[in-house]
């Protein structure tokens, strides 16, 4: 067949099908009546054709429908998702102000209760879990900071500053190896040295065997080092262990204070005047 007759018969085809259809369209605006045998024969040809594609054109706006839907959906939870993200870190926010408020408040109160000058530092970098167990506070010379002055928190003592700089100053804790804190029991003043294990515990030594040492003593300065005044919480026995071959008896003690977790210090610039309440404080358990 001749290219030029098929496109005819393509387009005649097409012709009719739309003629039908108009046909059909137009039924709807005649008066009601029977139809014809004309009118019958076009309804029964072409109405499955009209019914399926009625069916798909409402399937595809179904799909739509829901596509676009879903697209709402979607859009209105990455909304929400960055709501709530916005939420959790203003609560995290406030939360941290808080805590940094209460622990600012407890410091302001202790250094009150000393009646003495002090000056107070935010730690800037902690080193307390390697062989140096140091932290680095951000007051130096500027603010009046000398080596060897006592650096405390509310609970007790932190260590003492080694070296300063302009702006800075660099602590030794208690838990370092090579700081050494003349030491007593509180409960009976027997006395010995209090120096640095690990990171979390001190040993109290040269404490004879003989003597009377018990966990849940608490440990205070002596105020003969030079150093520390008498009187400031070191820590809790927390083991005491003792052999009959041995001169000396092992103490291991607990800093009252968290060094890993420390936030704030006061720098002490003169010698305070103790409380009787903080000289005499009770022993933890």
């Amino acid at each position: 067949m001749p290219d030029w007759l098929r496109r005819m018969r393509l387009v005649a085809v097409i012709v009719a099908m739309g003629g039908a259809m108009l046909y059909i369209l137009s039924l709807n605006f005649r008066p009601p009546a029977q139809m014809d045998r004309l009118q019958r024969t076009v309804v029964e040809t072409l109405g499955p054709l009209l019914h399926v594609s009625r069916k798909a054109t409402q399937t595809v706006e179904k799909w739509v429908q829901s596509y676009v839907s879903l697209r709402h959906v979607q859009e209105e939870n990455e909304l929400l998702k960055k709501h709530r993200a916005s939420l959790e870190s203003e609560l995290v926010r406030y939360q941290e102000a808080f805590l940094e408020n209460q622990r600012l408040r407890r410091l302001l109160d202790f250094r009150d209760s000393l009646q003495v000058e002090t000056v107070a530092a935010e730690v800037v970098v902690q080193n307390a879990a390697g062989w140096s167990r140091t932290i680095i506070v951000n007051k130096g010379y500027r603010h009046g900071v000398q080596p060897d002055m006592p650096v405390v928190g509310d609970e007790g003592v932190v260590g003492y500053v080694l070296d300063v700089s302009e702006q800075y100053a660099r602590v030794l804790l208690l838990t370092d190896r090579d700081s050494a804190v003349d030491a007593l029991v509180q409960r009976n003043r027997v006395r010995g040295i209090l120096g640095g294990v690990d990171t979390d515990t001190c040993e109290l030594r040269y404490v004879r065997s003989n003597q009377d040492v018990r966990p849940g003593d608490l440990v205070v300065t002596s105020g003969k080092d030079g150093i520390f005044p008498g009187g400031l919480r070191l820590g809790v026995v927390k083991q005491v262990t003792k052999d009959p071959s041995a001169l000396f008896q092992q103490i291991i003690v607990v800093p009252t204070v968290q060094l890993s977790v420390l936030q704030e210090v006061l720098i002490l610039k003169s010698l305070p005047n103790f409380p009787v309440q903080w000289l005499e404080g009770t022993a933890k358990e």
